[in-house]
């Protein structure tokens, strides 16, 4: 009797354990398929970026907004960006904007003889930590938007600068300015296909931002003025520069 007793309880052990193991796999499997998505599984993994820091020159700094933008037209007709940027209570007017100090200490020393208030003024976009439930298609598209802000800083300052060095025309510039448009523009549509029902606060933060972006490059495409087409680009990228401070002050609020 107890050894069949035992046989039993090794019987019923085994075929116990088989039915759990099913079970387990089985669950696995449904739970699996309920987080992936078009072949894209959800992670909780959250969105970061890098602190971004550039470096602007400024030709002088004023108490009121009224003043500096009073002068800024001054420096837009010399060739420079004539952008006010307001900084811990006092308003700067940025000449241009480097990507490392020791280039805008460069051009600070060409202009500090016949302007002595020149000083560089460090610009930081903070880094941006973001939860995040979303597919892997959806993140490379989020961290793509915000890396969107430097490159058409960067695209913007080498149009001005072959602007002032003759590498190219006004209307070639013109002409590579809507090519960058037309970029933001793809971005805007994947926006659209794929977060259409689930926009979140911070996901509307970074289009409204884009959306501002093109808003500023068609207004340079089309703009017609006395400032020389260089300093209006060079505005332009100050404008994209603070525009992308802002989303990343932001979004971390």
């Amino acid at each position: 009797m107890k050894h069949n007793k035992k046989l039993f309880n090794k019987i019923f052990t085994g075929v116990f354990c088989t039915i759990m193991l099913a079970l387990v796999i089985t669950l696995a499997d449904l739970f699996s398929g309920l987080i992936t998505v078009g072949g894209y599984s959800f992670a909780s993994e959250n969105i970061t970026t890098s602190e971004l820091n550039l470096y602007a020159v400024c030709t002088s700094s004023h108490d009121t907004k009224l003043l500096a933008d009073e002068l800024s037209e001054t420096i837009q007709l010399q060739g420079g960006a004539g952008y006010v940027y307001m900084n811990k209570h006092s308003y700067y007017i940025i000449a241009g904007i480097y990507q490392t100090q020791a280039d805008a200490e460069k051009v600070k020393q060409n202009l500090i003889q016949n302007r002595p208030q020149t000083t560089v003024v460090k610009i930081t976009a903070p880094a941006v930590l973001l939860s995040s439930n979303l597919s892997q298609q959806e993140k490379s598209t989020v961290l793509d938007s915000l890396g969107l802000f430097k490159s058409v800083y960067l695209e913007l300052y080498d149009i001005a600068v072959s602007l002032d060095t003759s590498v190219i025309n006004e209307v070639n510039a013109r002409l590579d300015i809507n090519q960058i448009a037309s970029s933001i523009n793809n971005t805007l549509s994947n926006y659209s296909t794929l977060f259409s029902n689930t926009l979140t606060t911070e996901l509307l933060k970074i289009k409204l931002a884009i959306e501002e972006i093109k808003t500023h490059l068609t207004s340079l495409t089309n703009s017609s003025s006395i400032i020389p087409f260089t300093s209006l680009v060079k505005e332009t990228y100050c404008k994209v520069v603070v525009s992308y401070k802002t989303l990343c002050e932001g979004l971390n609020m």
